[in-house]
């Protein structure tokens, strides 16, 4: 079956995308090379796009090798619209669609760190290049930066859950506001508290963490100065306008996220409200008619703030107001 003109162009685009990204981060990166990539991706909205497929697949196939093993020629250093349809660009549209896809997902590096995201009602398991698997929560980010020295991922904001390979030498540390957390063979989960004091939570599942300043050495540290070291089950709560506190919670419902599920005990119905918006963006809103003192307890899915509202309206006889954007909790 012969393709398309447009059908090999468009193969030729994402091809070439994948061989910026990979140059980006090879061992000759250079301010030219970096202009000749924002150069490319101006001229032609398809180059953009074809970027955009290769960040999507970075972020299904995780923190992959920044270069391919086989070697290739040496990329000019400006792009023009001809580069598309240069040897090496066909050779690699002409290839196939399934050897395309290996090379975009194994090429994928973002101008910048390297970093993997979820939406709204969206989760992601990723394993990384040393056999670490994160699970993202919904609508939350994180940036992945490896070097011979430390295992470093910085959480910008959400939730994300971690089983850290164990038998390696290098730290894994995981950024977090002013803090980090340090880590060898261990599962934990960071949480970003979408509050005005960024304030942040971590939960030992296995093994041992420390939680130190950012200016603290990348290393579990023997004696515990400004470090806070956490037992199995225990969770830490930092927040900017109160003391640390450590406590104890149920595992099963810290990590019940997982199974797509949130439980709730004697919670507030507006925190309950809160965690329902992390997950859609048909928002749950309750009117300041309703009363302070209305608590929750229960299992609910994630995604489901109509059967919710419903349950609350049935318990305390409040009102549910609906719109396209919003389901509101009102007193009768």
């Amino acid at each position: 079956m012969t393709l398309a003109p447009n059908t090999l162009e468009l193969r030729a685009i994402r091809a070439q995308a994948a061989v910026w990204v990979t140059d980006l981060h090879g061992p000759e990166r250079s301010r030219e090379l970096e202009a000749g990539v924002r150069r490319w991706l101006a001229e032609d909205p398809r180059h953009a796009q074809a970027f955009e497929l290769a960040t999507e697949a970075w972020q299904r196939s995780g923190n992959l090798p920044a270069h391919l093993e086989e070697p290739r020629p040496a990329v000019p250093l400006a792009a023009s619209p001809r580069m598309r349809h240069s040897p090496r660009a066909t050779r690699f549209g002409l290839a196939g669609a399934a050897a395309l896809t290996l090379v975009v997902a194994a090429a994928f590096y973002l101008l910048k760190d390297p970093s993997l995201s979820t939406g709204y009602a969206e989760q992601k398991t990723v394993e990384l290049s040393d056999g670490t698997e994160v699970t993202l929560n919904a609508n939350s980010r994180v940036s992945i930066d490896y070097t011979d020295r430390v295992r470093q991922v910085t959480l910008h904001r959400g939730e994300a859950l971690f089983n850290v390979t164990k038998h390696q030498s290098r730290p894994f540390v995981v950024i977090i506001g002013s803090r980090k957390v340090i880590a060898l063979g261990t599962s934990f989960e960071v949480r970003r508290e979408e509050t005005t004091d960024h304030g942040f939570t971590v939960t030992l599942i296995e093994g041992h963490v420390a939680i130190e300043p950012l200016a603290a050495p990348d290393l579990l540290p023997v004696e515990p100065i400004d470090a806070v070291l956490l037992n199995p089950g225990q969770r830490l709560r930092v927040a900017a306008n109160s003391a640390d506190s450590v406590d104890s919670p149920a595992i099963d419902k810290v990590t019940a996220w997982r199974r797509g599920q949130l439980i709730f005990e004697d919670t507030s119905i507006r925190e309950a409200a809160k965690e329902f918006n992390r997950y859609g963006k048909r928002r749950l809103a309750i009117d300041p008619s309703v009363s302070e003192e209305l608590r929750v307890g229960g299992v609910f899915r994630i995604g489901d703030p109509d059967s919710f509202a419903q349950a609350m309206a049935n318990a305390y006889q409040l009102r549910i107001i609906e719109n396209t954007d919003e389901i509101k909790l009102t007193a009768p």
